[in-house]
């Protein structure tokens, strides 16, 4: 028979001492030395790469910027109260505006504009220069086609950039705006319910959370 192979004593299990860690040498944790195929490339080693860029493919980067401008220039200030309220075209103005077939920037536009002559079918308007940055021929036709639709007949309609010295649609609504608001304040200060929670419970009102309620609309049959 063939001798069996002694089995190996079993290796014990080496303690690191404090001795054995003071006997290594700081040398021994530094890294290892950095290859040649680790180190960075040289200046010399950048190549350009040859890739043929179409700048037409990036046209779309000017059109978001158009857009992005067009955006800014299409918020319109909040228009300041009028010097005087509007009476005779100014005040007719008014009542025509809301029933007009207008939106967007052709409907602002015709906001911030008051009637100042009619002679037959010959309208004069005066628009507000601060509000006049998207103004031009074709806002122009599409009011005068939507006056042309409202009456049913031919308006010959010319726009003068001249500050309104009446009410405008745009200020008259701002202004109700403004009237409700405070309506809303006075009447959350008026509360009984709400002053009550204010002096014994030491709440404190928030005003910008305060908004005007529209009234329900009731149908009569």
């Amino acid at each position: 028979d063939a001798p069996q192979a002694q089995p190996s004593p079993p290796v014990e299990e080496q303690q690191v001492t404090p001795a054995m860690l003071e006997a290594i040498p700081d040398s021994a944790y530094l890294s290892a030395p950095m290859d040649r195929d680790d180190e960075p490339p040289a200046d010399d080693d950048y190549v350009e790469p040859d890739i043929d860029i179409d700048p037409a493919s990036y046209s779309y980067l000017d059109e978001l910027a158009h857009e992005s401008v067009v955006e800014l220039e299409a918020v319109e200030p909040e228009p300041a109260p009028a010097a005087m309220p509007a009476t005779g075209l100014a005040a007719d103005w008014l009542e025509v505006f809301p029933k007009l077939p207008i939106s967007g920037m052709t409907g602002s536009i015709a906001a911030n504009c008051t009637l100042m002559a009619v002679d037959g079918d010959n309208w004069l308007l005066h628009l507000d220069p601060a509000h006049s940055a998207l103004f031009n021929s074709t806002q122009q036709r599409r009011l005068n086609d939507a006056l042309n639709q409202y009456h049913g007949r031919t308006i010959n309609l010319s726009i003068e950039l001249i500050k309104p010295e009446q009410e405008t649609p745009a200020q008259a609504a701002s202004r109700l705006r403004n009237e409700r608001q405070r309506q809303a304040e006075a009447s959350i200060q008026a509360d009984p319910y709400i002053q009550q929670m204010l002096q014994q419970f030491g709440a404190v009102i928030r005003e910008d959370t305060i908004k005007p309620v529209d009234a329900p609309v009731v149908q009569t049959q």
